[in-house]
């Protein structure tokens, strides 16, 4: 039985043209001791997007940086409170002293250094901004590989309603026909197993691996299309999940800078006592209750003025990611180039494949007619694969994430 399968990582392809076959009318599949539910591909990859396990987790993240963002404003108190009893002697220095036993009270804040809650809040910002952006990257990529495992199984699915049309046909020639019938059966089984696999896979990206697997609708007969490369490429300059993501990661490593820069400038910590001497005696004279503040000023110094590798660490991390980014940029001309080659050749292979089935489609009044029309048919489905996969990957390349229409 042929199979066809085309990774997402080595799928590189680009250009469009119509078809010119009409909608085929197939006998609907038929699933033995399997429960399927029909999804269109749209409604497929809204429910994707609401259940899928990492987007979900990506989520939380995000809302969990967003919270942080919120805060991050908030001026560092880090307030202390004190209370000190005494003092108290365990003897008493000399004959007749007597013990106040004064009460003090104390506080003391922190003042930041300049520069640090500003650096702070815009970091978490930035923070905030790349875990969306990267929520969004990775969103894109699992779409596009559901989309890929979606055609699968449709593919999958037309093959076996191809030989059902063949299986059909035959039933006219019982005594010659039963021989190719009989392996048509067999190839059916072998196609709805495969059927069976690739819903599996639909329903594992959703979540839900329950009594009813997922049913793909459609053709596969989507039109050709015509391309400008430096069109793509522009468009996938300002368009690209994954430029938008490498942007945000420089900008939040150049907050992590800044941070890192305002957090060697020297903190204050003012502080206020009170002091309270209840009134006492001592050898014969009285004394009244006396009261007492005072004024507290702490300056730590550290050693940020002399270490000098964290500003040097973080600033290379930013010089990582913006080599990265451009990277990204000058793969984006690659890919879209070979993925513009393979369409072409998409595009003639589909254009054979169409012409042949229509010459085919018009022999059918016998045996060898019906042989030749279920190959073609074959063909055809395989072509269409091959050029759907192609033009959806080389539309979101160029940074084109429209839901595609299989008719």
């Amino acid at each position: 039985m042929k199979k066809f399968s085309i990774s997402i990582y080595s799928f590189l392809f680009t250009s469009f043209f119509v078809t010119g076959v009409h909608a085929q009318s197939l006998p609907p599949f038929k699933a033995d001791n399997t429960r399927y539910r029909i999804v269109s591909l749209g409604n497929y990859l809204s429910e994707l997007n609401e259940e899928n396990a990492n987007l979900k987790i990506r989520r939380l993240n995000i809302a969990s940086a967003d919270a942080n963002a919120k805060d991050a404003g908030m001026p560092y108190l880090s307030p202390i409170l004190t209370y000190a009893r005494g003092s108290m002697y365990t003897q008493a220095p000399y004959a007749g002293y007597t013990n106040p036993a004064s009460n003090t009270l104390g506080a003391m804040v922190t003042i930041e250094g300049w520069g640090k809650r500003s650096a702070r809040e815009a970091q978490a910002q930035a923070d905030a901004k790349r875990k969306l952006a990267e929520m969004i990257t990775e969103g894109k990529a699992i779409e596009t590989e559901a989309i890929f495992n979606y055609i699968d199984a449709l593919r999958t699915k037309l093959l076996w309603q191809s030989y059902q049309e063949a299986i059909d046909a035959l039933n006219q020639y019982r005594a010659s026909g039963s021989t190719q019938a009989a392996e048509f059966i067999a190839a059916q089984k072998v196609l709805a197993n495969d059927l069976k696999y690739y819903s599996y896979g639909m329903a594992n990206f959703v979540g839900k691996t329950g009594s009813e697997l997922i049913m793909p609708v459609g053709t596969l007969n989507i039109e050709a299309k015509n391309f400008k490369v430096d069109d793509l490429i522009a468009r996938a300059q300002e368009n690209r999940a994954d430029i938008a993501s490498g942007q945000a990661a420089v900008e939040s490593a150049a907050a992590n800078l800044e941070v890192v820069k305002a957090s060697k400038n020297i903190d204050f910590l003012p502080g206020v006592y009170y002091t309270q001497t209840p009134s006492y005696a001592s050898s014969g004279i009285n004394y009244g209750t006396q009261q007492a503040f005072s004024f507290l000023l702490n300056v730590p110094l550290g050693n940020g003025f002399l270490v000098n590798s964290d500003v040097t660490t973080a600033a290379n991390s930013q010089a990582e990611l913006e080599v990265s980014l451009m990277a990204t940029k000058a793969k984006i001309v690659t890919e879209i180039n070979q993925t513009y080659l393979q369409y072409q050749s998409a595009k003639e292979r589909l254009e054979a494949a169409t012409k042949a089935y229509n010459q085919a489609k018009m022999s059918k009044n016998n045996i060898q007619g019906i042989l030749r029309f279920r190959d073609a048919e074959y063909e055809l489905f395989d072509a269409r694969t091959v050029h759907a996969k192609t033009l959806i990957l080389l539309e979101r390349l160029s940074g084109n994430f429209e839901v595609p229409n299989l008719h």
